[in-house]
């Protein structure tokens, strides 16, 4: 029983997806399918913070239980844990204008099965373990995206993203074959060691060569975007969430599993190809956003910048980069889940466009300082939560001495305050049509409280950097 302590997160994970699941099949009603899953993480979550780090160790043949694994398992909780609540209005009546979401117990079990391959993905000490993962924590994704069946956009996202999934895990799985050949094993030791004693191996090239392109699909890195703003138009306003917040963490994590560990060696080699995909991913994320008048299509381009800014930090050292990365995550997942709230309420109404939030200022206060917050948030724009997250970015890569990239990083941060800065104006400036006869937005206690707390989080991870520290020392360094 002691040898299973250190797995007990992922034990009990997999325990509640299928609980999930067979509680959905002895009732119609998808509550009880809801307060399972909400507790269920809200307890994980508990559980993975509250762990003694010393405790925590374990290896089991492919599979180990570590301190910087425990950091992103928990990361992924609380992304589940906020898509379970953000789901909970699109299952009723009038929860969104696209339609009720069905089968709620399947959504929620899905959703803990794709977390389940994320942890997976963390814990991998072989290939083998690490692709599993991968594609555990991407399979459940393609029927979420085509969640809503009578939803011709819906069924779109899913089969769009099937194709382009599945081209991404056929170049995974080749780039791996590869490493293979290069090494004969599927150990990270092994690889770790190629990676050292012939580093300029063609082989083992052409296997980074492949796996870049498949994990740089899942990570929406140019020139492998173009399939998020079609799935993000397409997609649940939850499943969005999910792909923006917790799957984008995924890919950050597999990055970091294979470059900032046994391919560690090989990332200064790497450093003009990571300049080049994260200079090229800001700036086709940034102009794109600017000719968006479709919020999810906006939101799509703006985490494809973001996941420019991401790949700056793999050019500072390792312990620096892992850092910066996950803390700059939480403070981009609040973000993300402050604005898709406001778009969820906007979206009861009709489509999420940026005409539709003409006059919030004047129908909910508190949602439009909300949305001022978060944009200024995504923007960088000191002291709130993308601020600092962005600076630990930067920081990371000009500690190693690359300011070219840095530079345009920074000048790629102020672009997008313009396009940011539209949507504040469509809200606070923007008179609403002649026509528009909507009248004031009202909120729920729990929405109120919502507003509340998501809006001092933002505060709160930008002049409290400690959050920073608490990951290095749960991280154990």
């Amino acid at each position: 029983m002691a040898a299973l302590f250190p797995y007990l997160p992922d034990l009990a994970l997999l325990a509640l997806a299928l609980l999930v699941l067979i509680v959905d099949l002895k009732s119609e009603a998808g509550e009880w399918a809801f307060h399972l899953s909400w507790i269920g993480l809200a307890a994980l979550a508990v559980l993975l913070a509250a762990a003694p780090v010393d405790g925590i160790v374990g290896t089991f043949g492919g599979y180990a239980a570590t301190r910087t694994g425990q950091v992103w398992k928990l990361l992924f909780t609380l992304a589940g844990f906020g898509v379970v609540l953000l789901a909970r209005p699109y299952f009723r009546t009038g929860g969104n204008s696209r339609g009720t979401l069905p089968k709620p117990g399947a959504f929620f079990a899905l959703l803990l099965l794709c977390t389940q391959g994320m942890y997976a993905l963390v814990s991998a000490t072989d290939l083998l373990t690490f692709y599993l993962g991968l594609e555990l924590a991407t399979l459940p994704i393609f029927a979420l995206a085509a969640f809503q069946p009578r939803d011709a956009a819906s069924a779109e996202a899913g089969s769009k993203y099937v194709l382009m999934g599945g081209f991404s895990s056929a170049l995974t799985l080749f780039g791996i074959s590869f490493l293979y050949g290069a090494t004969g094993s599927l150990g990270f030791e092994a690889l770790a060691a190629a990676a050292r004693e012939a580093p300029m191996e063609p082989i083992l090239w052409g296997g980074i060569v492949f796996l870049l392109g498949g994990l740089g699909f899942k990570l929406s890195m140019f020139p492998l975007h173009m399939w998020a703003p079609d799935v993000y138009e397409g997609a649940p306003t939850p499943v969005m969430a999910f792909l923006s917040v917790g799957s984008k963490a995924a890919a950050v994590a597999a990055f970091s599993v294979l470059f900032l560990g046994p391919l560690d060696g090989l990332r200064p080699s790497l450093g003009l190809f990571i300049s080049i995909a994260a200079a090229l991913s800001m700036a086709a994320g940034n102009l794109g956003a600017m000719r968006q008048s479709n919020l999810r299509r906006f939101v799509a381009y703006s985490s494809i910048a973001q996941a420019g800014y991401m790949l700056v930090a793999f050019l500072g050292d390792s312990i620096t980069a892992r850092i910066a990365l996950q803390y700059n995550l939480v403070t981009y997942g609040v973000t993300s889940f402050a604005l898709y709230f406001v778009m969820g309420v906007v979206g009861r109404e009709g489509p999420e466009t940026l005409p539709a939030l003409r006059g919030l200022s004047k129908r909910s206060p508190g949602l439009a300082a909300l949305l001022l917050l978060c944009m200024f948030s995504l923007a960088g724009i000191p002291p709130l939560a993308g601020f600092l997250g962005k600076f630990m970015l930067f920081t990371a890569a000009a500690a190693e001495g690359h300011y070219v990239v840095v530079g345009i990083a920074v000048a790629n941060a102020v672009v997008s305050f313009y396009y940011y800065m539209l949507v504040v104006k469509e809200a606070y400036i923007v008179v609403p049509d002649a026509d528009d006869t909507r009248g004031p937005i009202v909120l729920g206690a729990l929405q109120k409280a919502a507003v509340w707390v998501l809006g001092a989080l933002l505060l709160i991870l930008g002049l409290c950097p400690a959050v920073s520290g608490w990951m290095l020392a749960r991280g154990g360094f």
